[in-house]
């Protein structure tokens, strides 16, 4: 039993690490025929039923008060339709490794909340970690000033920046809020199916013969992948992951994502790495892990499972 254990959480962290690395470059792909917001939209659309199927068939489902629903409404808006959104919507401007990479500050700029909020005492780690977020954050800007006067590169670089500020203030949020959350899978299927028909009523309102034109195949396949393995395997990873470890521990493992969506943007996509690039990397996710590290008594009595990274 104990050996059986031991191989789930490990595949659990490795769907972690890989799978939710990979919806970068399935957002890229997707975006290249398919309007974001049916991108984000069908993505949870579908994900959303198949929670439900599994929901009904295991006579799981829980009939929610409007408090709880209400809770959950606002969680999908901020971190589904804003944050998830928005990060769809800049990668058709910028490339999939660096938005990857700059959704790696979702976690200082939770710790920056929380410092407003009077949630976090200021530390010299805190601070440390913050100094190299903004160190790695310059090393990528430092050559690249003139691309800002791209109107295209700047819509993207803006729509990346709101959604890391969106799923930060979504996750300190959830935290607050949740003192019987119940069944999570219910949560999560509200949230995806709410968040995702608002998505795609939204588009069909915008543009109706729009947007289901031109769509190819790969762009087609891109967006059922999302939904199984970006929403419905990797979250049910993560999930089962917290169950087992401290929530610091199985947020450090996503810092893998960053790697895994640089290396599938230059194997696939042909997108450029350059070693500045690569040292931006290491600083950003340095400072995130010296910010996020906790004395050890801290890390046992932590038991929240909220997801502290844009997947």
């Amino acid at each position: 039993m104990p050996a059986k254990r031991d191989f789930k959480l490990f595949f659990a962290l490795f769907s972690v690490a890989l799978f939710w690395g990979t919806t970068f470059l399935a957002i890229r792909i997707g975006v290249e025929t398919v309007p974001p917001l049916l991108v984000t939209g069908l993505r949870n659309v579908i994900a959303g039923f198949i929670f439900l199927t599994y929901l009904v068939y295991s006579k799981k489902l829980e009939k929610m008060d409007w408090p709880r629903l209400r809770r959950n409404m606002i969680i999908a808006l901020m971190m589904i339709v804003l944050a998830n959104g928005l990060t769809t919507f800049a990668e058709k401007y910028i490339s999939s490794g660096l938005a990857a990479l700059i959704s790696t500050l979702s976690p200082l700029t939770v710790l920056l909340i929380n410092l407003s909020l009077g949630n976090e005492k200021p530390s010299l780690k805190i601070f440390t970690g913050i100094f190299l977020g903004i160190s790695g954050m310059y090393l990528i800007y430092q050559n690249n000033i003139n691309d800002l006067f791209n109107p295209e590169y700047r819509l993207g670089i803006g729509a990346i920046l709101f959604a890391v500020f969106t799923w930060a203030t979504g996750t300190v949020y959830t935290k607050r809020s949740a003192a019987h959350p119940g069944n999570i899978v219910v949560n999560l299927c509200v949230q995806m199916l709410f968040a995702g028909i608002l998505m795609v009523v939204f588009q069909l309102f915008l543009d109706p013969v729009g947007a289901w034109q031109n769509w190819s195949q790969r762009s087609f396949l891109a967006v059922i992948y999302l939904a199984i393995f970006g929403s419905v395997i990797g979250y049910a990873s993560y999930t089962y992951a917290l169950s087992r470890l401290p929530s610091t521990r199985v947020s450090v493992i996503t810092y893998i994502n960053v790697v895994v969506a640089l290396f599938l943007g230059w194997l696939i996509l042909g997108e450029h790495i350059t070693l500045r690039i690569v040292i931006a990397a290491a600083l950003i996710i340095g400072g995130v892990i010296v910010a996020n590290l906790r004395r050890k008594e801290l890390v046992k009595s932590e038991k929240d499972p909220v997801p502290e990274v844009i997947e």
